[in-house]
């Protein structure tokens, strides 16, 4: 592969690297495989066919020579004269085969008439085949010697008695012979290379095998045909291949190339007309016309639908571009009023020296369902409070806003904790027809004495830090706001909103939040938990609420690193300095 991309390159690397020359080399390459293949296979089938033709050939010519000499002569007693003579020799005299002493030991067989008559009729059936030679021979079984006794080669002739190691499974093939098969072996000798013996056995009339007339053939014929045919075969294979990947490739680029081309033409008109801004209602990918019925004039119709698509797209972007700009700017407003009517500047109270007081909510959406606030509703008494809507988003934040204002008004009325929560409770479930909910935690100080009265509405549990630790303290036991009526409340046994007091020495502090702390959750989906959020409070030990909640915030965030914030988050911290 190129490490250039296609714009990168020059002409001549474009062509290169284009797909009608990859599809031609590819094309090319297939056909030699596949011719190559075929050689294989033909010149297997060619050589097996060769083959068998000379075994056959020479076989059938031992056979028919055997059944000549058989009836016309009597060759046990020459065979046996030679072979007695053969097994009379030391294994030294026999080591003087071919030698004219060796020879000479056998001239009696050789002025034999019966000799030079069967001599005559082994050299007519030589002359009038293809065989490399055909003549009499007996194999030794003992040491797997063929030893010859009559040979008619003119040229290079094996006198009687002289011998020569042929393989043992030469030896036992022919003694074991069936009389049914092809008798022949293959091998491969010193003298005349690859060489096939066929042949048959000559018995005397007590079945004894007396002799074996042998044909060989030099398989130096195989080779020359075997050679003839793979240059005939590669020419006709050659000329087939380059014809073959002239029409397929024509093919190839008529059905694939050209359309794929066309279609990235079309794309590249299509984005230098939308990049100069005068991209208007086309038919660029349309007006192809493509027709070859596969995937690519499948992918011309998807083009097509797309370029409709996109100007119908395009033609609605203003539109919803403008309306998604003023539904931004509409939550960023609301943003900035959710921020306005949370108390956010600190320190708070600075004239007061008695406590300090630290909030914060960070929301999930653009605005929030979460809320706090805190007031002073006489001069020795300071109203708190965090609370959370059932909802998120703009109707969260508008029940939020009424919730936080129905609260209020109660305790600058003078309720206490319990019985603002029930005057509000009566107030939203009088018309909440989407059945909406806030939990409530209230608390009043008395700053005096450090008296603190409060109460919650299915709130999370408060946290205090005395003698040096941080631990929960019990829940109020309250129902989320708006979400039973006042006359289901009053028929419980027990009230629903309790007051409860806690009495603060200098140096205590209090801590509120909403479930957004503790179901604070990490990619694996763990979240970090109120008994992982109490061993971290107490493990940051004592702090001012101002750099409490940052910390805590801060350890919130290592927990979950990357995921992202499901819920509104908001934390209010209280320490209690002591009357002056």
């Amino acid at each position: 592969m190129p490490e250039k991309n296609v714009r990168e390159m020059s002409a001549l690397e474009r062509r290169h690297y284009s797909l009608e020359a990859r599809s031609f080399r590819i094309t090319v390459l297939g056909a030699a495989l596949l011719g190559l293949v075929a050689l294989v296979i033909g010149l297997g089938l060619y050589t097996y066919a060769l083959v068998g033709q000379y075994v056959g050939e020479s076989f059938g010519l031992a056979r028919s020579t055997a059944m000549v000499v058989s009836s016309v002569m009597d060759v046990e007693s020459m065979t046996r004269t030679v072979m007695d003579t053969y097994h009379s020799l030391s294994e030294e005299e026999r080591g003087q085969t071919g030698t004219d002493g060796y020879r000479e030991r056998f001239a009696a067989v050789r002025e034999n008439e019966n000799f030079e008559m069967l001599n005559s009729i082994l050299r007519e059936f030589k002359n009038s085949s293809d065989v490399y030679d055909i003549y009499l021979g007996m194999y030794d079984r003992e040491k797997d010697v063929l030893v010859y006794i009559v040979d008619p080669d003119t040229e290079d002739p094996c006198f009687p008695g002289e011998w020569e190691s042929v393989p043992e499974k030469e030896t036992e093939k022919f003694y074991s012979w069936d009389g049914t098969s092809k008798l022949y072996d293959i091998s491969n000798t010193e003298k005349y290379g690859w060489m096939c013996t066929a042949g048959v056995p000559l018995t005397n009339q007590a079945g004894e095998i007396i002799g074996f007339v042998l044909a060989d053939v030099t398989l130096e014929e195989v080779a020359a045909g075997m050679k003839n045919f793979v240059i005939q075969y590669t020419l006709a294979l050659s000329l087939s291949v380059l014809i073959y990947a002239f029409f397929l490739n024509r093919h190839i680029k008529k059905n694939m190339v050209q359309p794929i081309n066309a279609i990235a033409e079309a794309a590249e008109a299509y984005m230098a007309a939308k990049n100069n801004g005068g991209l208007e209602k086309s038919d660029l990918f349309s007006s192809l016309n493509i027709r070859t019925g596969d995937e690519i004039e499948n992918l011309s119709l998807v083009m097509a639908d797309m370029e409709q698509d996109l100007h119908d797209y395009i033609t609605n972007l203003t539109t919803v571009t403008a309306e998604k700009e003023r539904i931004g700017t509409e939550l960023m407003l609301a943003t900035k009023i959710q921020e306005s009517v949370l108390p956010n500047s600190f320190p708070a109270f600075p004239e007061l020296e008695e406590f300090e007081i630290y909030a914060s909510m960070d929301p999930a959406k653009e605005v929030g369902g979460d809320f706090y606030d805190f007031f002073m509703v006489d001069d020795d008494h300071l109203a708190m409070m965090t609370a959370d809507v059932s909802d998120k988003g703009i109707p969260a934040a508008l029940f939020m806003m009424t919730s936080r204002t129905m609260l209020k008004d109660a305790l600058l009325a003078g309720l206490d904790p319990a019985g603002a929560l029930r005057r509000v409770n009566s107030q939203l479930t009088e018309n909440n027809s989407y059945y909406m909910f806030v939990t409530v935690w209230i608390g009043i100080l008395e700053i005096s004495t450090g008296k603190l009265i409060h109460a919650d509405a299915g709130h999370e549990q408060l946290i205090a830090y005395h003698n040096h630790q941080w631990q929960l303290l019990p829940r109020g036991g309250g129902v989320a706001l708006g979400a039973f009526d006042s006359e289901m409340l009053a028929s419980e046994e027990k009230p629903v909103f309790v007051n409860r007091e806690l009495k603060m020495d200098p140096g205590d502090m209090i801590f509120q939040y909403t479930d957004g702390v503790p179901e604070a959750m990490n990619s694996e989906r763990r979240q970090f938990g109120m008994p992982h959020l109490l061993d971290t409070m107490n493990e940051i030990g004592e702090l001012s609420p101002t750099n409490l909640l940052p910390e805590i915030r801060k350890r919130i965030d290592a927990f979950v690193q990357d995921a992202p914030q499901f819920d509104d988050i908001t934390m209010l911290a209280l320490r209690y300095k002591g009357s002056k």
